[in-house]
């Protein structure tokens, strides 16, 4: 492996290398006269100068001992000190079912897959260096670095790559369906390793990075694995920038930074992360500095965080969930398409934002996509076609073959079958944290029911997660809170196709639409990928198989005041192998 280490300054830091003691920094790298967080040989060398000026000729200022030996760190980058993170689930644990269950997610710091993703839906290199299509997207080809290792030191080559993907295939793992359109994988060389697809996959890289994620396995250690659901590798070797080194079952687990890591190394040397049962124990022991990073706070968790001496909050704009009303389109009366336009001008989405949290939600009124998230991919002329207005939600449903009529005091809706309308909404689910499907009821009860004369009735599904699925496939309308992975990239909008493996989440099929998807899938052209995005909107925006209500920012804290750089690498994203591979330590206290 390269030596990292920058020779003509070794000898000037080796005298500070053997001090330690545990002084606090003052805010930002000691050592770090310019602000960017990294200390330059320039910057070290004054920083020594004056430590020894102040030391051994009398003079005052400059850092001390072992601030001095923070800051040669930071310049050889030698990974330092100790970050704790807190987790809320056992899920985020090592598992040792880790190559049969979620794949490799962009959070995982141990295994690697040849490519991660970015906020900005980037694709950066992890394991691989670099990586081409061909021409019609059905060959791909990705290079590994020359002299990478396994965390027990055996080579990384490309027939581990190769190994990977038979294995997931013959061991019938879940894993193997995210791979489903490759029929062979093969080597060029040592570094080299080339998918065939059995289709123009213009995506490739982002399946590879989010669809859950493909990690390369060493074919040394898990070759010998004959059955994985009940096997595993003990000892979690993988070819990530940090390696395993103990765990506590159900409470914690420790990672070291790997010495010989092919890329970057980290600038911190170990990783503890440990469970604790709810928000409020995560923040209080962020508080009282027994955890550096929580992650996924509550928006007023957040705010009372904000003015706390030592702790940082990063905002990300829409990084938590969209949520949207979304209609099954073969249930009465979702199956009328005029009903559901007409349903779309009676969604109060800023009644609905403030009784959410009226300064971590924004309101949408695009067909599905959300712009802070898919940028320019967003249609802008099909926003804003479904104004608040319920007058005109009335009218249209008249012109459908709806009456408005007046019973006893109560607006009551029929519909063209001369009976009263009515709908179940079942609560549950991905909507139903923080009570967001609740508070999105009240408003449309006010508006649906009360206005329009829709009898609705409630099911509490929340405690009974199998049937709310079975059930919202019955049921004519219900909520639901997605990921911001569906709503940041036109290739997304395939969770409105009807395809031959069935329905698709809404049951809404459209012959022009799952055409057109197909088209995009077997598109290279960014261009063209766009104009046919376009006309996939223009369909939603004519059809409404949900209506989008609005997206919600998320929040993570951290000690400031023993790390920097944080709130960049949060907003920059890409995972935990960019926020904790390259947050910097700011204070001797991290080697606590």
């Amino acid at each position: 492996m390269t030596d990292r280490r920058k020779p003509g300054i070794i000898l000037l830091c080796c005298a500070v290398f053997f001090l330690a003691c545990c002084v606090p920094a003052s805010a930002g790298v000691p050592g770090d006269t310019d602000g960017d967080t990294f200390v330059s040989e320039g910057e070290l060398a004054t920083a020594i100068q004056g430590y020894l000026n102040a030391t051994y000729a009398g003079g005052i200022g400059g850092l001390d001992r072992a601030a001095l030996s923070l800051a040669a760190h930071n310049t050889l980058n030698i990974p330092y000190g100790q970050i704790v993170v807190a987790v809320s689930s056992t899920g985020d644990l090592l598992q040792p079912s880790y190559i049969d269950g979620k794949g490799v997610p962009p959070g995982s710091l141990i295994y690697e897959g040849l490519v991660t993703r970015t906020n900005d839906k980037d694709h950066i290199g992890w394991l691989a260096t670099s990586w081409e299509p061909s021409a019609d997207g059905t060959i791909w080809t990705f290079h590994i670095p020359e002299g990478a290792t396994w965390h027990d030191g055996v080579p990384v080559t490309a027939s581990d790559a190769v190994f990977s993907y038979y294995y997931l295939k013959e061991k019938g793992l879940k894993n193997s369906g995210v791979l489903k359109h490759v029929t062979s994988v093969e080597t060029l060389d040592d570094t080299t390793v080339v998918y065939y697809c059995d289709c123009c996959m213009p995506l490739f890289a982002d399946v590879l990075a989010t669809g859950p994620g493909v990690a390369i396995f060493p074919e040394h250690i898990w070759g010998d694995i004959e059955d994985p659901a009940k096997q595993s590798d003990p000892k979690y070797i993988g070819s990530g920038p940090f390696k395993y080194v103990s765990s506590v079952s159900g409470d914690s687990y420790k990672l070291e930074a790997y010495r010989d890591y092919h890329g970057t190394l980290p600038y911190v040397d170990k990783v503890v992360r440990k469970l604790y049962s709810s928000q409020d124990t995560r923040v209080l022991a962020l508080r009282n500095g027994d955890v550096d990073y929580v992650y996924d706070l509550a928006p007023t968790t957040a705010r009372s965080l904000q003015d706390k001496a030592g702790i940082g909050v990063t905002t990300i704009p829409s990084g938590g969930k969209a949520y949207e009303v979304a209609f099954t389109c073969d249930v009465y009366p979702a199956n009328i398409t005029e009903f559901r336009q007409a349903l779309s001008h009676a969604v109060n989405r800023d009644a609905m934002c403030s009784i959410i949290d009226s300064s971590a939600t924004r309101a949408t009124d695009t067909v599905f996509l959300v712009p802070a998230l898919a940028g320019d991919q967003v249609n802008e002329d099909t926003n804003g076609l479904y104004d608040y207005d319920l007058d005109k939600a009335k009218t249209m449903l008249a012109d459908a073959g709806f009456t408005l009529k007046t019973e006893d005091g109560k607006n009551v809706l029929y519909g063209p079958d001369n009976a009263p309308v009515a709908i179940t909404i079942p609560l549950g689910d991905k909507a139903s944290i923080n009570k967001v499907d609740e508070k999105i009821l009240l408003v449309l009860r006010e508006d649906w029911e009360t206005e329009l004369g829709i009898r609705i009735t409630v099911e509490n599904l929340q405690s009974d997660s199998s049937t709310y699925k079975k059930r919202i496939g019955e049921t004519a309308v219900h909520f639901d809170g997605m990921p911001r992975l569906f709503h940041d990239d036109i290739s997304r909008l395939d969770n409105f196709q009807k395809s031959p493996r069935g329905h698709n989440y809404y049951h809404f099929d459209d012959a022009t639409f799952n055409g057109l998807i197909d088209d995009l899938s077997n598109t290279m052209d960014a261009a063209e990928r766009q104009a046919i995005g376009d006309r996939l909107q223009v369909i939603l925006s004519e059809q409404v198989p949900c209506i989008p209500v609005c997206s919600m920012d998320s929040f993570n804290a951290y000690r400031s005041d023993r790390f920097a750089g944080f709130n960049e690498l949060i907003l920059e994203d890409g995972g935990d192998i960019n926020i904790l591979s390259h947050v910097k330590p700011a204070s001797t206290e991290v080697n606590g």
